[in-house]
C-alpha cells in the first residue's frame, strides 16, 4: 500500500473535525451565554468561545491521530521496509506536531475546567430548627460535616489514574505488548523476541497506536468494573453524598453561572436530625417501612437533584445578602477582629439561609419557581430552552427547576468531567512516549501532571468553598 495516497485523507479528516469543533464550541458558548444572562456579545464572550473551540479541537485532533496510529499499525506494519521508512519521515513530523498541539490545547482546556469549577457559588441550606426557638443555638456541625464531604468528592473520579497507568504499564512492559510496535513485520517476533540478544527497534507511530489501544482497553475495563460491580455492590459516592444531605437535613444550592445552577434537596422528612443515636436509627427504620414522607422536593416524588434557571431579580437579591460579608472579608485587617468578623459571618449565613429556605418553600411571592422535566433535545445539547408557561401559571414566573435524573450536577466535580480528564491523561502519555520512546517515563510524567491538576483543584476548591459557602477554612479538613 502506498502511504502517500492516504496522507491527504488524514488532512481532510482534520479539516472536517475542526469544522465540527467550531460548531460544538458555538453550541457550548450559546448555552454559557444564556446561563450568564448577558445581553451583548462582549470580549469575555469571545474569549469563552475561543476556549470552548480550542478544547473541542484538541479532543478531535487526538481522536484523529489516535485512529491514524492504530490504522497504520494494522495496515502498514506488515510491509515495513527501507522504502516505507524513508516515506514515513514527513508524516511522522506532522503527527508529532499535531500530538504536541493537542496536548497543549487540552492542558489549557483542563486549566479552564479547574478555574471554572473553582469559582462556583455554593451555599449549604440548613433546615434544622432550634429546639429553644433561637437560631443561634442550631448546631453547625452538620453543615461543616457535609461541607467536608463535598470537599472530598470534588476530585473523585470513576477512573483511578494511578491504577490505570500501572495496569497499562503492566500490559506494555510485563506482557510485552510494547513489542507489537516494533518495525519487525512478523507479528510473532513482535510479541515475543526470538532470543535474549534480539534487539527490538520501534516506530514512534506504531508505539502510539499500541499505547492508545492498551490505554483505551484498561480504561474500559476499569470503567465497566466500577459501573457494573463496585458502584452496585460496594458504594456509589454520589448517591451516598445525596443521602448524607438528607440524613443531615442540609440542602445544597449551587450557581455555576450567573443565572444557572443546581439544587440538591436534602431536607429530612423527619424535620429534625440533630437527635440521639436511637432516634437516628428509628428514623431510618420508618423510612424503610414507608411510614414517613419521601425525601423528594415534591410530594410523592423521589427526585432530589435539580438543574436551576433563575431570573435576574433573584440573583441580585442573592448577591445583596452575600455582599456585606464579602465586602468585610476582603479587608485582611478586618479579619483580625475575630469577634466582629464572626458576628458578620453568622448574620450573613442566617440571612442567606432564611432567604433560600423561604424560596424553596414557595414563601416568597416575588420569587416563585416551576418544576418540570427536561425535553429530549435539552438533554442532548445540555441546554434549557425558554418555553411558554401554561395558562394556569402567571407569566412573571421565570425561575425553573428541571429534574436532574441524569446527575448533571456532577459537572461541577471531576466526576462529571471524566471524559475530558481521561483524554488529557491519554494525550499526555502518548505525547511523552512519542518524544522519548519510553513508556515508563510517560507513565511517571502523566501521573505527576494528574497529581498537579488534582492538587490545584483541591486547593482552589477548598478556598472557594470557604469563601462562598461561609464555612471557615479552619473547619475544612
Amino acid at each position: 500500500m502506498n502511504l502517500e495516497i492516504y496522507t491527504p485523507s488524514v488532512l481532510i479528516a482534520l479539516g472536517v473535525v475542526s469544522g465540527l469543533a467550531v460548531i460544538v464550541g458555538l453550541i457550548q458558548t450559546c448555552a454559557w451565554y444564556s446561563r450568564t444572562g448577558k445581553e451583548i456579545i462582549d470580549l469575555p464572550t469571545l474569549g469563552k468561545l475561543l476556549l470552548h473551540i480550542l478544547g473541542t479541537v484538541s479532543t478531535f485532533i487526538f481522536l484523529v491521530i489516535a485512529g491514524v496510529s492504530v490504522w497504520w499499525l494494522i495496515l502498514f506494519k506488515i510491509q515495513y521496509n527501507g522504502t516505507f521508512e524513508s516515506n514515513i519521515s514527513t508524516p511522522q513530523s506532522t503527527f508529532k506536531m499535531l500530538l504536541i498541539v493537542s496536548f497543549i490545547l487540552k492542558t489549557v482546556d483542563i486549566l479552564h475546567l479547574i478555574i471554572r469549577q473553582s469559582r462556583i457559588d455554593i451555599f449549604f441550606i440548613d433546615w434544622e430548627r432550634s429546639k429553644s426557638g433561637t437560631a443561634n443555638t442550631v448546631s453547625a456541625w452538620r453543615t461543616c460535616f457535609v461541607a467536608n464531604e463535598f470537599n472530598e468528592i470534588q476530585t473523585f473520579r470513576r477512573i483511578h489514574v494511578a491504577f490505570h497507568l500501572l495496569f497499562t504499564l503492566f500490559f506494555l512492559k510485563v506482557v510485552n505488548l510494547e513489542n507489537i510496535a516494533s518495525i519487525d513485520s512478523r507479528f510473532a517476533n513482535a510479541s515475543l523476541p526470538i532470543s535474549s540478544n534480539y534487539t527490538m527497534e520501534y516506530e514512534s507511530i506504531f508505539r502510539s497506536g499500541t499505547g492508545f489501544l492498551v490505554l483505551l482497553g484498561t480504561v474500559l475495563i476499569q470503567y465497566f468494573f466500577y459501573i457494573l460491580i463496585y458502584q452496585r455492590l460496594v458504594e456509589d459516592k454520589i448517591i451516598n453524598f445525596v443521602d448524607l444531605c438528607s440524613f443531615s437535613n442540609i440542602s445544597i444550592f449551587i450557581l455555576d453561572q450567573n443565572r444557572h445552577g443546581y439544587y440538591i434537596h436534602g431536607r429530612s422528612p423527619h424535620g429534625i436530625t440533630d437527635v440521639n443515636i436511637k432516634d437516628m436509627i428509628m428514623n431510618l427504620e420508618r423510612e424503610s417501612r414507608l411510614m414517613s414522607v419521601g425525601r423528594g422536593l415534591e410530594a410523592n416524588s423521589p427526585e432530589q437533584s435539580f438543574i436551576m434557571k433563575i431570573n435576574r431579580t433573584f440573583r441580585s437579591q442573592y448577591d445583596l445578602l452575600f455582599r456585606k460579608y464579602d465586602d468585610y472579608a476582603r479587608h485582611r485587617r478586618a479579619r483580625d477582629n475575630k469577634e466582629y468578623f464572626t458576628d458578620i459571618l453568622l448574620q450573613s449565613y442566617q440571612n442567606l439561609n432564611k432567604f433560600l429556605c423561604a424560596f424553596i418553600d414557595h414563601a416568597l411571592p416575588t420569587h416563585q419557581y416551576v418544576i418540570r422535566n427536561r425535553y429530549f433535545l435539552e438533554k442532548v445539547f445540555n441546554f434549557e430552552f425558554q418555553v411558554a408557561l401554561g395558562p394556569d401559571l402567571t407569566d412573571t414566573i421565570d425561575n425553573f427547576f428541571f429534574v436532574d435524573d441524569e446527575k448533571v450536577f456532577t459537572k461541577i466535580l471531576f466526576y462529571g468531567q471524566e471524559n475530558s480528564l481521561i483524554i488529557w491523561n491519554m494525550i499526555t502519555f502518548l505525547c511523552v512516549d512519542f518524544v522519548f520512546s519510553n513508556y515508563i517515563l510517560a507513565t511517571i510524567i502523566t501521573f505527576i501532571f494528574d497529581a498537579i491538576a488534582v492538587g490545584l483543584r483541591n486547593s482552589l476548591g477548598r478556598r472557594n468553598l470557604s469563601t462562598k459557602a461561609l464555612v471557615p477554612r479552619e473547619l475544612l479538613i
